[in-house]
């Protein structure tokens, strides 16, 4: 069987280019929600939930001012920013990190409490949104691989320390029975 020319390679990948396009020009079906959540006792179509279904009913005060803003501050510096994982949505200046710091200051000003708030982020996004991983489950992993490679490799170095001292020890003991031998005769 023969294989086609390399040119008639090239021509066939050109004709093909103005269809490879037409599916990545399309619109997404599902573009993102960056909506705020329903306020408490608001119904909106399509999210079949309401805020007090998901968080139940607020624990604290409804926030505002000064303590409303250090309030968010707190929040937003533990959860990671969806778009830009490295940071903290207090830190990140995606349209995503704002409406998540919207949705923040919008349920402490309603008066749930910080823990609330965190944890409707984690329910709605899953634990990876934590900046801080909780200490639980497969996590205590990630909090204790340290403290153990730490551990390990200071026994490896007082087990191989230790080693070197009684290699030196014999060492040094047969050379002292080589020189009585010597000086013996």
């Amino acid at each position: 069987m023969r294989r086609p020319a390399p040119a008639a390679a090239v021509l066939l990948l050109l004709a093909a280019l103005p269809f490879a396009g037409t599916a990545s020009a399309q619109p997404a079906e599902n573009p993102p929600d960056v909506r705020l959540p329903p306020a408490e006792g608001e119904y909106r179509p399509g999210l079949g939930v309401e805020t007090s279904h998901e968080l139940g009913d607020p624990l604290g005060h409804p926030l505002s001012g000064e303590e409303l803003d250090r309030a968010v501050a707190e929040v937003a510096a533990d959860i990671r920013c969806p778009k830009c994982q490295a940071l903290s949505i207090a830190d990140s200046a995606a349209a995503s990190a704002q409406a998540m710091r919207a949705e923040a200051r919008s349920l402490l000003s309603q008066g749930y409490t910080r823990e609330q708030v965190v944890g409707y982020f984690e329910q709605r996004y899953g634990e990876f949104v934590l900046l801080e991983p909780r200490a639980r489950g497969l996590n205590l992993i990630v909090w204790a691989a340290p403290a153990g490679i730490v551990l390990v490799g200071g026994l490896l170095v007082a087990l191989r320390l230790r080693q070197r001292r009684r290699s030196a020890d014999e060492d040094l003991d047969t050379y002292l029975r080589q020189v009585e031998q010597e000086t013996a005769t």
